[in-house]
């Protein structure tokens, strides 16, 4: 795999650009509280679903971003795509940090959960392609056969 490729040099300050800019702004200025949005706008959506749809759209998005960008990554057989996906991951993280402490707990939940059904998806197929070799004759057994004489 070539790094000095334009795509790879672009895709590594797309990186740089959201890790430092997370980064940079989270010492200048602190990380952003988002209690008055949540207190204003969305106070519906969180008072009628304890916040779970705030969380389940967070942890979704990033689900899709991230893998997205792995997947990517894996299909064309590159680096390029994650880098994307750290910093995609740390700027959602830098906007998670600013979630009141009950949305955090439940951020934190929800993508545990999905950690969990992913492990649980790669055992499936794992087991799935092991039993499929198996049943169909693709795996054999060696037999030991004697050594034949001159």
């Amino acid at each position: 795999m070539a790094l000095r490729t334009p795509r790879f040099i672009m895709s590594a300050l797309v990186a740089v650009i959201l890790c430092g800019g997370s980064l940079t702004y989270g010492f200048g200025w602190g990380v952003p509280q988002w209690t008055a949005v949540f207190q204003g706008a969305l106070a519906p959506a969180i008072a009628a679903y304890q916040g779970w749809s705030v969380t389940l759209g967070i942890v979704a998005a990033g689900t899709l971003l991230i893998g997205g960008s792995l997947a990517l990554s894996w299909f064309r057989a590159t680096f390029d795509y994650l880098l994307i996906g750290l910093g995609v991951l740390a700027a959602l993280v830098f906007i998670v940090l600013g979630l009141p402490a009950q949305l955090i707990a439940q951020v934190d939940a929800a993508v545990s959960l999905v950690i969990v059904g992913l492990c649980a998806l790669l055992v499936a197929v794992v087991f799935y392609r092991a039993a499929k070799d198996r049943l169909s004759g693709r795996f054999t057994r060696r037999r030991h056969r004697p050594a034949e004489g001159p």
